[in-house]
């Protein structure tokens, strides 16, 4: 899954980044970069600062990729980790702790395409305020990407507190 995962992640920036770069030239002076819970504007801004939305999506997707690749190497350094069972879990055969950070992977990196979708959502929604379309960013392209972020926490988080446990016990997983 986490493959599929990698490869949203590449599409989302990319596309992104690709539609920002290509209707850039054609976005007034001033577009909107801010808006209020209702998905109208209440903030605008010079059209460059769409670039911060990119920017944005960029660093959060390499700081999650970082971070989650960098844990096999805090399990080096307890005080860092914050997972149940530490001190169990640390007693494991590194192969074992491999499963849990090979999980806790996926698990981001699936947070990280509801983010960046939740990212790409709002970005049209900006543009098409911006190019006179619509008035506001729809509620429910908002809502879509919310639901795929809460839906990443339910599926993966539960998962992520049983899994230490079941690795010391032996269990299958």
């Amino acid at each position: 899954m986490k493959r599929i995962y990698d490869l949203l992640n590449a599409a989302l920036l990319a596309f992104t980044t690709f539609t920002i770069v290509s209707r850039y030239p054609g976005l007034p002076r001033r577009i909107p970069v801010h808006f209020g819970i209702s998905g109208t504007p209440d903030r605008w801004g010079d059209k460059s600062e769409i670039f911060i939305l990119v920017g944005l999506m960029w660093g959060m997707t390499i700081l999650f990729y970082a971070v989650t690749l960098g844990m096999p190497r805090l399990a080096r350094n307890p005080r860092y980790l914050n997972i149940p069972n530490k001190q169990e879990f640390l007693k494991l055969p590194p192969e074992r702790q491999a499963v849990f950070f090979g999980f806790l992977q996926e698990f981001m990196a699936g947070v990280t395409v509801s983010v960046n979708l939740l990212f790409y959502l709002i970005t049209g929604g900006m543009l098409r305020v911006a190019e006179g379309r619509t008035s506001g960013v729809p509620l429910k392209d908002v809502a879509a990407g919310l639901v795929a972020l809460g839906l990443m926490m339910v599926v993966y988080f539960p998962r992520l507190i049983t899994l230490p446990k079941k690795l010391i016990r032996g269990d299958e997983f």
